[in-house]
């Protein structure tokens, strides 16, 4: 039985605690090699490793801005592991290359040219080139069991994501329709919560805009979205770390069964024409005014969301894996 290890910027004692973290790639990408497609593998996952020379295949998750305590144990472990000449991929999902970051130090650090990388968009792979050729799509899995479709007329809207994305809603929020009374509810980490409350006296709130902060997760999101009418996901295209995001919010949004006004990613345009353009100002206040006006939309985009099954996904990593 071949061993392979996930590099995760978190302590797992059990592999369900990976089910609770709050970066989707975790969740979505590490944690789906606990499905039952993996069975002939041992797998573990955790931010360090006790035995290195058990490990036939090492899988290397994001790195976080935020462990400058794991920045040299990582490269250690990639250098040694090299030595071994086993396996070694890395699975990048946000663009840090090029960047004056710890992150962006990391992977300038950790990754060579000919280097197997996973990304969970072609964007993101488009990216890398072209100094990185050896690079696969694998795309994130649907996290969730599709809801049946809901046609709430509660002006109540859910934004849910980690507290990286809090910077795009900030900036939305004081171009909110002005025309009657709302309900913002934001889920995201502890971090983003806290975040938030520094950055408010910042935030141009417009008056009749309610907004709810409530701790992210996957229950807390389903319970919130049985009586919102519509979900935002905004972003910016022009983000270069970020224009390469894979389409997991979107994906769930829909599977939540709601309309969904969202920045127009690359890895969104498959379900072009089935969500509301947040960065344009007369498509987002459509929106807002009468999300039902989007709802038939949801039912085309739920037909498209069921392709991204953990079974399909879980095809493709052991394609690459072999």
């Amino acid at each position: 039985m071949k061993h392979i290890h996930w590099l995760v910027p978190y302590k797992i004692s059990n592999p369900e605690d990976i089910f609770k973290m709050n970066l989707a790639s975790a969740r979505l990408r590490s944690g789906l090699f606990f499905s039952p497609a993996f069975k002939k593998f041992s797998v573990n996952l955790n931010e360090s490793i006790s035995n290195l020379k058990s490990i036939d295949i090492l899988l290397v998750g994001k790195f976080p801005e935020n462990r400058q305590d794991l920045y040299k144990t990582w490269i250690n472990y990639i250098n040694k592991f090299r030595n071994l000449d086993k396996k070694i991929f890395f699975d990048y999902t946000d663009n840090h290359l090029g960047y004056d970051t710890l992150a962006g130090k990391f992977y300038n650090q950790a990754i060579n040219e000919n280097d197997s990388i996973i990304t969970s968009s072609n964007k993101q792979k488009t990216n890398l080139l072209p100094k990185y050729k050896n690079t696969t799509v694998i795309e994130d899995p649907i996290e969730i069991e599709i809801q049946k479709i809901k046609k709430n007329k509660s002006n109540r809207f859910l934004f849910f994501g980690h507290p990286s994305n809090l910077k795009y809603l900030f900036k939305h929020i004081p171009n909110w329709d002005l025309s009657k009374n709302y309900d913002l509810v934001i889920q995201t980490s502890d971090n983003g919560l806290n975040l938030i409350q520094e950055q408010s006296k910042f935030i141009q709130k417009p008056p009749n805009l309610n907004i709810y902060l409530q701790h992210w997760s996957i229950a807390n999101m389903i319970k919130e979205a049985a009586s919102a009418s519509g979900i935002i996901i905004p972003g910016d295209i022009n983000d270069s770390r970020k224009n390469g995001v894979s389409h997991n919010r979107l994906l769930t949004a829909f599977a939540l069964g709601l309309p969904v006004a969202a920045t127009r990613y690359e890895s969104y345009l498959e379900f072009d024409n089935q969500f509301a353009n947040i960065d344009n100002q007369v498509d987002f206040t459509k929106f807002l005014i009468n999300p039902n006006l989007f709802g038939s939309r949801v039912m085309m985009a739920q037909q498209k969301v069921k392709n991204y099954t953990k079974d399909n996904l879980a095809k493709k990593w052991l394609e690459l894996l072999k």
